[in-house]
């Protein structure tokens, strides 16, 4: 039997966020680490075309030979929506779960155990500058994208080779982010009938959080795990910590 641990990376990074996981971790099964819709060595998405969530998970599944019987997802932020948003076309072939903090943010606002003000600041995201249509993918957009993230000045401080490979992207990466936000299916409505690891970084923000969280809640196969003084870019800026966990959720299995 073949089986088989797919990587998917989040916006604005590459498939090198993957790179340092040791094989051990993932107990030395096949490893499949394709670039997103997009991304190098993919063509670039043009600004007059729109990308679909559907795009993007039969971009993603395209790189899963089918000779792969069983499959293990490992996956960041739009990543993970990818991977949550691929569960009806994966079914019996699914093995196991690693997900660090989706951002189904649609999904955030028909959810009634949601802390009020949380829905509120996400509403106020939802009408800020990373919809701004106008800079979509363009510098001031970038910045404002970055540093949510991260923290202010963020984007002024990457290096110009950094800057220009996510101007490169920045229309699929505006896409990206409309997508999460367009993500409406209830938390409760994701089938994780897989043993699944939810992590999310104990810096990370308010809405982040509180997508892990209810992702988690009433589910027994679920472990929700918090990384200590991590934040949401923990795979770049905390590597170690991310892959002890990601071995941590193999030995589970």
């Amino acid at each position: 039997m073949t089986e088989a641990v797919l990587f998917i990376h989040s916006t604005g990074t590459s498939p090198m966020m993957w790179a340092g996981v040791p094989d051990e971790a993932i107990g030395r099964r096949d490893i499949l680490v394709p670039a997103n819709l997009g991304y190098p060595p993919h063509p670039v998405v043009e600004r007059d075309r729109t990308i679909t969530i559907d795009d993007e998970v039969e971009h993603v599944l395209s790189h899963v030979p089918p000779s792969v019987e069983r499959l293990h997802v490992v996956a960041h932020s739009y990543g993970a929506t990818v991977a949550l948003s691929a569960l009806p076309r994966l079914r019996e072939k699914l093995a196991s779960l690693f997900l660090d903090e989706p951002v189904l943010f649609g999904a955030l606002e028909g959810d009634r155990e949601i802390d009020p003000a949380i829905r509120a600041e996400h509403r106020a995201l939802a009408e800020g500058p990373l919809f701004d249509e106008a800079n979509a993918g363009g510098d001031a957009w970038l910045e404002a994208f970055i540093d949510y993230w991260n923290r202010p000045g963020s984007w002024a401080r990457l290096p110009d080779v950094m800057k220009a490979h996510s101007r490169a992207m920045g229309w699929k990466m505006f896409q990206e982010v409309r997508l999460c936000f367009a993500a409406r299916t209830p938390f409760d409505d994701y089938a994780l009938d897989v043993p699944t690891t939810l992590v999310m970084g104990e810096r990370t923000t308010v809405h982040s959080r509180a997508v892990t969280q209810a992702l988690a809640r009433r589910r027994s196969n679920v472990v929700l795990v918090e990384m200590p003084k991590t934040g949401h870019m923990a795979p770049l800026t905390h590597p170690s910590v991310v892959h002890a966990e990601i071995a941590s959720h193999f030995a589970r299995l």
